[in-house]
């Protein structure tokens, strides 16, 4: 890795400087389009960075990452094996592009890792929430579509690709080899399940168990989730069970 230096203008305290003069020569070729950095900031010279990004302190720029103009990234940020397309928001302590979960069991019965040698690709218009893990992919790249925006703290599993327009709320976590549709919303604390395809404007309810393929233009709750009235009847049984129970 190489550290491309520059002076802060302004109070060195902002999340991000104002740009120096002579910034092009402190960057490597394909970072000399006039995006701003700290000293802090490591970025490994076969990235190429576009015009007008922004990268917060303590930010780590891995090899052959490239980032589309017009895109902000925090502070404590790591991007390895990635593309991060045009005027994307990358929230603080994000990881995006690291070794995906996958082992498998040897001869000897030991867990094994398999290969994770595939990207990560985040399309335009995204915003990623703080503490966020996007993991590269296996078989396939991993890939947030298209106006999507996570909030804080959600692990993206090796392989899922999420379609244009998902919002996902905070903790929560999609296992490897998922598909969602286009404008898929997921509410907070829930857990989807490897391998399944969630259709086009699907609604998913917080703390909700997602173990099956979900059809489109529908709503769920629940663990395991099923469409939404049906949830909310079993609720009503659940109610009425422990009155019964408490008289």
């Amino acid at each position: 890795m190489v550290s491309h230096a520059m002076h802060c203008g302004g109070n060195a305290g902002n999340l991000l400087p104002k740009r120096a003069s002579g910034f092009g020569r402190a960057f490597s070729e394909s970072s000399s389009s006039g995006s701003d950095t700290f000293p802090t900031t490591v970025i490994h010279p076969s990235a190429k960075i576009g015009k007008g990004c922004r990268i917060g302190e303590f930010s780590t720029i891995g090899e052959d990452v490239v980032i589309e103009d017009g895109t902000t990234i925090g502070a404590n940020v790591t991007l390895q094996n990635c593309t991060i397309g045009s005027r994307v928001v990358i929230h603080p302590g994000a990881r995006i592009g690291q070794d995906g979960f996958g082992f498998m069991l040897d001869a000897k019965g030991e867990h094994t890792k398999k290969p994770q040698e595939l990207r990560v690709e985040i399309h335009d218009h995204v915003e990623i929430g703080a503490n966020c893990t996007i993991d590269r992919g296996s078989w396939r790249n991993t890939v947030v579509g298209n106006g999507c925006k996570l909030d804080n703290l959600i692990q993206i599993g090796h392989n899922v690709q999420l379609g244009t327009g998902c919002v996902i709320a905070a903790q929560t976590g999609i296992a490897g080899s998922t598909t969602l549709g286009n404008n898929v919303y997921i509410g907070g604390q829930v857990g989807v399940a490897q391998h399944l395809k969630i259709g086009d404007n699907v609604r998913i309810a917080a703390k909700s168990g997602v173990m099956n393929n979900l059809e489109s233009n529908a709503t769920y709750g629940g663990s395991p989730a099923v469409p939404i009235m049906e949830y909310r009847r079993q609720m009503a049984h659940l109610r009425r069970l422990g009155k019964k129970t408490a008289d």
